[in-house]
């Protein structure tokens, strides 16, 4: 949806979906860090005929958690 999120807000979603605060030590920007990154999927979209299922950063963040809780889930049965 080329909607970008800082690391702040992905950390807060994190925390707030996961029910924890998470610990966070800030640093200053390294040399070559840009302020800014946003992906822009449109060609993406278009030459896979697909469109992202989620486009709320807390949905987003939930699915993720899922999917890897199932996936340790699966490990510790193998």
């Amino acid at each position: 949806y080329s909607k970008g999120y800082s690391v702040r807000e992905v950390i807060d979603a994190v925390g707030r979906v996961a029910g924890n605060r998470l610990k966070v030590v800030e640093a200053e920007r390294r040399a070559g860090d840009i302020p800014a990154l946003t992906a822009n999927a449109n060609r993406l979209m278009s030459r896979l005929e697909w469109k992202p299922k989620y486009d709320n950063l807390d949905l987003i963040v939930s699915s993720a958690l899922a999917w890897e809780k199932r996936l340790s889930e699966l490990q510790e049965i193998a």
